[in-house]
């Protein structure tokens, strides 16, 4: 059964599977559902329709699925949905889809969402990933899995975020963010190749890293256009998966993506 405290105001239409813990003034609104095992510390705030997989943790302080700040909301029946296994610290607030976006805001599973760590309206965030204090994104932003998003970092809308990026903090990104890389700085920001350190602690190999640092020699070499570059990459490291999936991501770009030069 729930440990709800007696202090906290929940809706009837809330749902709340077995072992969930429900911390002081927490307020509860609308269709939300827990998973097993989830823990909300005290003066946490829920609006529906959500669903929260099992085994999260909310600290204290969250606003989870209030509406989308879009001055085109005018109240249609749009979701927010968390995965499994998430921590979210204090003041993180994450808001729901808009129907012209898809009406879902999704998370993924196993991600750190630190103080102040702000998901808007319809962005799709993977697994593992990580948001140092205050990292914000605007709507519509997608963010690959294992992807760390450093402290007082904004990315702006309709931007994606490759899988294993490093984005360092008090980054401004208007552009797509690459997969594997580091990127730092603001107006403009800079990718400064792959973030091998990272890379090594996530088990990539020394094969896999060498073809990315091989990758970005090609992108940053003052020799080659961008296009040149994506010429040698797809010649030189076709046996090379990460390489490709580089490739792919800038080739998928439609806002144009972050390199050394911004």
């Amino acid at each position: 059964m729930a440990k709800i405290h007696a202090t906290a105001v929940i809706d009837p239409r809330a749902r709340l599977l077995d072992d969930v813990e429900i911390g002081p003034y927490v307020v509860i609104e609308g269709e939300v559902e827990f998973g097993a095992g989830c823990v909300v510390g005290p003066f946490c705030r829920f609006e529906g329709p959500t669903t929260i997989a099992g085994g999260n943790r909310f600290i204290s302080h969250a606003s989870i699925g209030a509406p989308p700040q879009d001055l085109k909301f005018k109240g249609a029946p749009t979701r927010l949905e968390i995965g499994p296994g998430n921590v979210f610290r204090e003041f993180v607030n994450i808001h729901r889809g808009t129907p012209g976006g898809g009406g879902v805001t999704r998370l993924g599973a196993h991600g750190l969402y630190m103080i102040g760590a702000h998901i808007a309206h319809d962005c799709q965030v993977g697994d593992w990933v990580i948001f140092a204090n205050n990292g914000t994104l605007a709507g519509h932003v997608h963010v690959g899995s294992y992807a760390t998003v450093g402290a007082l970092t904004a990315i702006h809308q309709f931007c994606s975020v490759g899988e294993y990026a490093f984005i360092g903090g008090g980054t401004i990104a208007t552009k797509d963010v690459l997969p594997f890389m580091k990127t730092v700085g603001s107006r403009p920001a800079r990718c400064f190749g792959p973030n091998s350190v990272g890379l090594e602690r996530r088990g990539f190999s020394e094969e896999r890293l060498r073809a990315l640092k091989t990758a970005w020699r090609f992108l940053h070499s003052s020799k080659l256009t961008t296009s040149e570059a994506l010429s040698r990459i797809s010649a030189d490291l076709s046996d090379a998966p990460d390489a490709m999936r580089l490739l792919e991501f800038i080739k998928a770009s439609e806002r144009g993506v972050i390199l050394a030069n911004g």
